[in-house]
């Protein structure tokens, strides 16, 4: 007997975006319902099909989804005559679920750019109950620096090539800039965002994998910076997960950690 039904739909203007709805057999009622951006330039399957392995284990945990390409992405069109905007695109994804009764609340997961994303219409969307951000922001914080110094000094090949060619060690990346993909936010702003998330009874979740050490190197390095998040945000450290969860292992706990979180919203 099917577990889920996967259905394509066009939904925003002129039908201009493109993603798929995985409905489970036996929904859970009251649940929201999950929205999952793009990656990057990533389709929407997501990095090793992440985004289609969690919409379809969510699926059979009672939840519907929805991954979608934003526009210009996959087989979204780009927006005609002005510039992509993916709060638009998200906001049209809630709009056209509400449509098909899957509403009227939303909770979002995001990896690196859809982290961004998923934040920006968050910050801005009563709609969201929830959030998950896989490798988002990250601000530095005085054992960040420390650490990230033990470290150099641990690395003597990275001191040499330094010491040679006169060149830092540390990544090229931008300061606030992940992956070369998005800027992030200046650190208040961000803060008054988790707060305003927090008053509105908003659930957070964060998890960092070990591919952004650049940026992140400790467990609590989140809380350490936003303290208002301790002891109401979800927080996991995944320093031997690469952040585009290559090895299957590390998807299904990347996908174990998400199903419970959401499970755990309604106890």
């Amino acid at each position: 007997m099917a577990t889920l039904r996967e259905t394509p739909i066009r939904f925003g203007e002129q039908g201009r975006l493109l993603g798929i709805v995985t409905v489970p057999a036996r929904q859970l009622p009251g649940q929201p319902t999950v929205i999952i951006p793009n990656t990057g330039l990533e389709h929407r399957v997501g990095p090793n099909r992440l985004h289609v392995q969690i919409a379809r284990a969510l699926a059979a945990a009672g939840y519907a989804s929805l991954r979608f390409d934003i526009a210009g992405l996959g087989d979204s069109d780009p927006a005609p005559g002005q510039a992509a905007s993916a709060q638009a695109d998200l906001k049209a994804a809630a709009e056209a679920l509400t449509a098909r009764r899957l509403g009227p609340e939303f909770v979002l997961i995001g990896l690196c750019s859809g982290a961004h994303d998923a934040h920006q219409f968050a910050a801005s969307d009563s709609r969201v109950a929830g959030a998950l951000f896989i490798d988002g922001y990250a601000y530095p914080t005085r054992k960040f620096r420390l650490i990230r110094a033990w470290r150099r000094l641990c690395q003597p090949e990275k001191i040499w090539r330094r010491l040679r060619h006169g060149r830092p060690t540390q990544s090229t990346a931008p300061a606030g800039v992940s992956m070369g993909l998005f800027r992030y936010p200046p650190r208040a702003e961000a803060g008054a965002d988790y707060q305003r998330m927090l008053e509105r009874g908003m659930h957070l979740a964060f998890v960092y994998t070990g591919d952004v050490e650049y940026e992140y190197a400790y467990r609590d390095q989140l809380l350490d910076v936003f303290p208002q998040l301790r002891g109401y945000a979800k927080l996991w450290f995944l320093p031997h997960s690469d952040h585009t969860l290559t090895r299957r292992r590390t998807r299904e706990e990347l996908i174990a950690l998400a199903r419970d979180w959401l499970a755990g919203l309604q106890a």
